[in-house]
């Protein structure tokens, strides 16, 4: 189905939003397709030409998600030099602020742990290749330079996850400034590596 006319993005949108909003209060293998179709407002014919299940729907959230923000954010920036990860995190934050029901999604569902893994490790990859791309020698450290990066983006991805799940009083920079060294020490490494 071509999802770049109008009236098939807001199908999706509102497919995408409603699974959001019923998975704050169920578990997502306790959401029937019915369920989904009457809360969003369609038959199951047209959640049929969109989506084959509930999961399906979740995992196209995801990867719409992180396409949105990598196109968001610059491919190429500088890895070698000490980088603040607040500007990505913000663009991302800025994507998810886009989706009306997230928010309540990620402090409220069961399954909203197991959905932001599956986001951070497709950040992670794709932060990593972006990294090797940019490396001189990358080829030759990828594997030693592919664990230094996830677990210094995996640290980053999961202080935000964790802050995207409380009330945000504190503001995210507060709390990266309290893991900048932890950053800093991890792309030290990364620059000797490369």
């Amino acid at each position: 189905m071509n999802r770049k006319d109008k009236r098939s993005r807001k199908t999706v949108s509102a497919i995408q939003n409603t699974l959001l909003q019923l998975l704050c209060s169920r578990r997502v293998r306790e959401i029937k397709i019915v369920d989904l179709c009457t809360a969003a407002d369609i038959n199951r014919t047209t959640f049929y030409l969109h989506y084959a299940g509930i999961t399906d729907v979740l995992d196209e959230l995801r990867d719409e998600i992180t396409e949105r923000v990598f196109a968001a954010t610059d491919p190429t920036t500088d890895f070698l030099d000490p980088q603040d990860p607040l500007p990505f995190l913000t663009t991302a934050t800025g994507v998810f602020e886009t989706y009306p029901h997230f928010a309540d999604f990620i402090r409220h569902s069961q399954d909203a742990d197991v959905f932001l893994t599956k986001l951070k490790n497709e950040f992670t990859a794709k932060l990593c290749r972006r990294y090797l791309q940019s490396c001189k020698n990358g080829e030759e450290n990828a594997e030693c330079v592919e664990c230094v990066f996830r677990f210094l983006t995996a640290g980053v991805l999961d202080t935000y996850t964790e802050w995207l799940k409380s009330d945000r009083s504190v503001a995210f920079s507060t709390i990266l400034a309290k893991c900048a060294p932890i950053v800093a020490a991890g792309q030290e490494i990364l620059a000797k590596r490369s």
